[in-house]
């Protein structure tokens, strides 16, 4: 595994949070512990939602604004995008811990959660674009946000191409295969919210 995958315009569903995990695992989950469809009001009055989020089961970025991001799956040793020259490294936080059993993972949002079946996982499936296919096991988890810088062609009324560089709101996720779960540390109330230069 060497490689960064990104996912251009990616929305937050107008909710200000992004949720990275394993759907189906998460299913599987909620009827294990007997959890109500509502995972949603389930999750942010009790304390399930830490407990998930502990057992590895979802990572929660909460204070998402309301931005088209970019989005970047980082599962290479080199140098993060939101750490390379130009860009503007605002928030980070490392310490997740994240478990795979379907062999995929999905960059989905909290409207989901309010009814959260088998045919809601489906359509989160069909409709969310940022996703990749991991090796099922645990991971460690970074998350970076901020701007980097993304670049645009035009081509004006002549037929000449120019290029045009502007930075873009971007979350990271840096991921990292585990042998054994890996001990979380993380801030769960951490605020992810990044400022454009626009």
């Amino acid at each position: 595994m060497s490689k960064v995958y990104k996912f251009d315009e990616v929305l937050n569903d107008l909710m200000d949070y992004f949720i990275l995990g394993d759907p189906d695992y998460l299913l599987n989950y909620q009827r294990d512990h007997n959890l109500p469809e509502d995972l949603l009001t389930e999750f942010t009055t009790k304390a399930t939602g830490d407990q998930v989020v502990e057992d590895g089961i979802m990572v929660p970025l909460a204070g998402v604004e309301n931005y088209p991001y970019i989005i970047y799956f980082n599962l290479s040793n080199h140098t993060p995008e939101l750490l390379k020259e130009g860009n503007k490294l605002q928030v980070r936080q490392d310490g997740y811990c994240l478990k795979v059993e379907n062999n995929q993972i999905y960059l989905f949002t909290m409207p989901y959660l309010r009814q959260f079946t088998a045919d809601k996982v489906e359509t989160l499936k069909r409709n969310r674009t940022a996703t990749i296919s991991l090796e099922n096991g645990w991971y460690s988890v970074e998350v970076l946000g901020g701007e980097t810088i993304q670049e645009m062609e035009l081509t004006d009324k002549d037929g000449q191409i120019a290029k045009y560089q502007y930075l873009e709101p971007t979350f990271e996720f840096i991921i990292t295969p585990s042998p054994i779960k890996p001990k979380y540390t993380a801030d769960i109330s951490y605020f992810f919210k990044i400022e454009t230069s626009e």
